[in-house]
């Protein structure tokens, strides 16, 4: 590693590469930190720019990147629809980071992949808040001491509301140590307000006039003149940091990672935590109702519900879904890295053998259970189904098979695992092999949540081209995967209401029976008219921005799916009690 390192004024170093072009990354996360720690500002320079899942790993080395709705990389650039301002030309007034979030990052990691000329200004501001702490007068200090202020600002990007924040505040990785949080209010796009509390004999523009002197004096102040190539990490907890306004604007881009602080010490919550992200804890409560559908439409009498085999078989159930669910994790770390961190992190955070150890532990469980329910039911088959859908979770994402990417097996493969596996499952272990309009109901039930599933789905896929996986969106095209993924929602939803009717018309239940289909035909129709509208909007839209669409509308998909799986089991608890 041949580098020289040169100290600036005020504050901060600049690691020079001294030898052979090479990566930022060969330096070990420890000794990069202790450079942030003591110096604030570490700016490295020569070495070569990384491509973006390369510098979200080297991000991961050095604490948990903040996982925002666009991923873990920010690309600070001018956008011509821009409805913020730190996507424009203009100047940005000194903040800190994290402020609306509520979690504070400990460093920001910037990369300059396109640097502006030095004409054309476009500087980056940052102020050493500790320092400056240190020479206030003592009277000012307790002045400012009383001072809270609250921030407000509509959401509008990927921030937003209203929050109140001492002036003084302990430092959250070295709590001895006092720090100045202040954000300047922001006059441009998506304005920021303040309320100033606390204050003594001071009208808020004095103050603010006094503050804004401080914390823009040479003494605490260091300007970056970005180059190309330039990687910088900050101390957000002790700078501030702002951006001049600059010309030119296509020739300035800058990427940015959030950084939170990641204890040294293991501990037990966080363990627990990793574990259940590993898992995918945000899909649990879309999970329940595939479970309770396939029962509720299985179950002969209250008495089944006293069964043990019906516990054991639920058990396994969760466990192969467990299963499933770490072995997409542990498969797709590094891919994860940019647009899912919080699954990688919590891969690198426990460790890639212990996670194979849960993985291989969990099949182990699933398939004990099952061959004790199997041989306690004399459901035989309960087996060879179980091996069956296990080898189908683990080809999913791993090769030679790798279902995710060859294009409508994708579709097939996770309708299999997700959906219609464990409803097949549930029923066996409730009363046998399950009738033809059970087989419909679990077969349509699953190929509606995988309709809007593979909303969710398009959301990679450039990320997925990139890799160059072949899923069933990149297979049809952008375009026609949503239109497809539409009129599957379409079919699967009228053909549910069709299976729930033979089901209630089977039974010669009253006429007003048929009143609890409506119960789902309402989500449906909200469904329905949410991924029409949005659909109808991308097919307006060339590839580039229809991506930037279904990112941005990505968050419905676990609110849809929640409606149709919650609005299905309701119709099947009415039409179960009523029978």
């Amino acid at each position: 590693m041949n580098h020289r390192i040169e100290h600036i004024a005020p504050f901060g170093i600049i690691v020079h590469n001294t030898g052979e072009p090479e990566s930022v990354a060969q330096f070990d996360a420890a000794t990069i930190l202790s450079w942030v720690r003591n110096h604030k500002i570490v700016v490295f320079r020569g070495y070569t720019v990384l491509p973006k899942q390369e510098l979200a790993l080297f991000a991961q080395q050095l604490g948990k990147p903040l996982q925002w709705a666009f991923g873990a990389i920010n690309d600070l650039k001018v956008k011509t629809d821009a409805e913020n301002y730190i996507f424009t030309d203009h100047e940005v007034p000194m903040h800190w980071d994290g402020a609306f979030v509520g979690t504070i990052p400990h460093v920001i990691l910037f990369q300059c992949i396109q640097a502006p000329r030095k004409e054309d200004m476009g500087r980056t501001t940052f102020c050493n808040t500790e320092q400056l702490m240190s020479d206030l007068p003592e009277e000012t200090r307790r002045n400012w001491e009383r001072i809270s202020i609250t921030y407000t600002t509509k959401k509008i990007v990927h921030y937003g509301g209203k929050i109140t924040q001492q002036l003084i505040a302990d430092h959250e990785v070295e709590p001895t140590k006092k720090v100045i949080r202040y954000a300047e209010p922001v006059e441009d796009l998506n304005p920021v307000s303040l309320n100033i509390s606390g204050l003594q004999q001071k009208t808020p523009e004095a103050f603010m006039a006094e503050i804004k002197q401080l914390i823009y004096h040479p003494d605490y102040l260091y300007t970056h003149r970005w180059e190309t190539g330039d990687t910088v990490l900050a101390d957000n907890h002790t700078l501030l940091h702002g951006r001049e306004a600059f010309l030119n604007p296509n020739e300035r881009y800058i990427q940015r990672i959030n950084l939170l602080h990641r204890p040294e010490k293991k501990n037990l919550v966080r363990t627990l935590n990793n574990w259940l992200t590993i898992r995918r804890k945000e899909f649990f409560v879309a999970e329940l109702p595939i479970f309770l559908i396939a029962l509720l439409l299985s179950i002969t009498s209250w008495n089944d519900f006293t069964s043990p085999t019906l516990y054991m078989g639920l058990i396994a159930i969760i466990l192969l879904f467990n299963c499933g669910d770490m072995i997409n994790c542990y498969a797709d770390y590094e891919q994860d890295s940019v647009f899912k961190s919080h699954l990688s992190n919590a891969v690198f955070e426990l460790g890639k053998r212990n996670v194979l150890l849960q993985i291989i532990i969990s099949a182990a469980l699933a398939l004990l259970l099952t061959i004790a329910v199997a041989l306690m039911t004399h459901n035989y088959y309960l087996i060879p189904l179980t091996v069956g859908g296990t080898f189908l979770g683990l080809e999913y994402s791993i090769k030679p098979f790798k279902f995710k990417s060859r294009g409508l097996m994708q579709l097939i493969c996770l309708w299999g695992i997700i959906f219609f596996g464990p409803m097949l499952y549930t029923s066996i272990i409730t009363s046998g092999f399950p009738n033809l309009p059970q087989l419909l109901i679990f077969t349509f039930f699953g190929l509606h949540q995988m309709g809007i599933i593979l909303l969710n789905t398009a959301e990679d896929y450039t990320e997925d081209k990139l890799n160059g996986l072949r899923t069933i969106v990149i297979t049809l095209g952008l375009h026609r995967a949503m239109n497809f993924a539409l009129v599957l929602v379409i079919i699967s939803g009228l053909a549910l209401q069709v299976g729930m009717t033979w089901l209630i018309f089977e039974n010669n239940l009253p006429w007003y029976a048929y009143a609890s289909i409506g119960i789902f035909t309402t989500g449906w129709m909200v469904i329905l008219a949410e991924y029409y509208a949005i659909v109808s909007q991308l097919n307006r839209l060339d590839e580039e921005k229809a991506i930037e669409l279904i990112k941005k509308k990505g968050m419905n998909v676990p609110r849809w799916l929640k409606i149709g799986a919650y609005t299905f089991l309701a119709t099947i608890v009415v039409y179960v009690l009523m029978k």
